[in-house]
């Protein structure tokens, strides 16, 4: 949890050792990352809920993975990370809040509010496998419910040609919204 709690300051304040300080901006929060924190916002407030503190922790990690390596953070991300970080750590989640600039605590802030519009993902990663291993990725609609589409679009995917070449295809199985 030191890495973690480390890896988080470092994102939102910066290393001072280093004299490398983060850069946090009211602009606006790229799409994947805005869903992201969404569907973080969701899972810590449930896991907290339910008492499963390991799998909130585990979302938290998740985001501030996706935050490391950020140029500019957006500022909407930084307060909310500190936000739902808060019931874990307070201490850090205080002074990280102060940093941002505010000057009346945190305790007494409300939860952040989840978006359910950007919980729902628009396109997945559908998994295409040849012969029971898997070869590629082929990005599809979510919401695709045709199954001829993602079989040929599976059958173009760059890594999977080599292998359909020459070979005559037996069986196509296509899982809706899995395989």
């Amino acid at each position: 949890m030191t890495r973690f709690l480390n890896a988080v300051w470092r994102n939102l304040v910066g290393d001072e050792e280093k004299q490398k300080f983060a850069k946090v901006e009211p602009i606006t929060i790229p799409e994947a990352l805005d869903r992201q924190m969404h569907r973080t916002i969701k899972k810590v407030a449930e896991d907290i809920a339910a008492l499963r503190f390991n799998t909130g922790i585990a979302e938290l990690i998740k985001l501030n993975n996706e935050i490391t390596g950020m140029e500019i953070i957006p500022r909407d991300l930084a307060e909310t990370f500190a936000l739902i970080l808060a019931p874990f750590a307070p201490h850090i989640a205080e002074e990280l809040w102060e940093r941002l600039g505010h000057t009346k605590t945190l305790a007494r802030r409300p939860w952040p509010e989840c978006d359910p519009a950007k919980l729902v993902e628009s396109t997945m990663d559908l998994p295409v496998q040849v012969n029971g291993k898997l070869r590629d990725r082929s990005p599809l609609a979510a919401d695709a419910t045709d199954s001829r589409r993602p079989r040929t679009q599976a059958a173009r995917a760059p890594k999977v040609v080599p292998w359909l070449e020459g070979k005559t295809i037996k069986k196509k199985l296509y899982v809706p919204r899995n395989l």
